[in-house]
């Protein structure tokens, strides 16, 4: 793993895209963007897995994941911006793409609820039903953390 770590982050020199873990030990580990890297949240853990592996590291030892490289050339993506409202009896995501899946969790990261934007009207889940506690939205590689209280 260490070395696996040591090679990405000798490669983090060039202008490939990629994904970075900024660690609050001042290490920064980098996931090239061509493995697909994903992130979740386990527990107290973020979990990055690509194409060929999954790592895991400490919430409590991350700074922040951030992307960077030559994103040149990228001029005729369509663009929306993602607006997430909550409250608290729900959340609400305006301008999610037509046919993405919007999944919600439960504190024990079980799925409660999938539902697919028609890419017009907002996606909604209503909390009320549900215990106080946190709760994860996830659509595509965005995941959000949401509280009932």
């Amino acid at each position: 793993m260490l070395l696996f770590a040591f090679v990405l982050t000798i490669g983090a020199q060039d202008n490939t895209q990629r994904l970075v873990v900024w660690q609050k030990s001042g290490e920064k580990v980098y996931f090239d963007l061509t493995e697909e890297p994903r992130t979740s949240f386990r527990g107290g853990l973020l979990v990055i897995s690509t194409n060929t592996m999954e790592t895991s590291y400490q919430r409590s030892n991350i700074l922040r994941y951030t992307y960077e490289g030559a994103f040149d050339g990228i001029d005729a993506v369509e663009t929306r911006d993602l607006t997430v409202m909550q409250s608290n009896d729900g959340i609400t995501l305006k301008n999610v793409p037509k046919g993405t899946a919007v999944r919600l969790y439960d504190p024990a990261g079980r799925l409660l609820e999938t539902k697919t934007s028609d890419g017009v009207s907002p996606v909604q889940f209503v909390l009320a039903g549900y215990a106080a506690g946190i709760y994860l939205v996830n659509m595509n590689d965005q995941t959000f953390k949401i509280s009932r209280r």
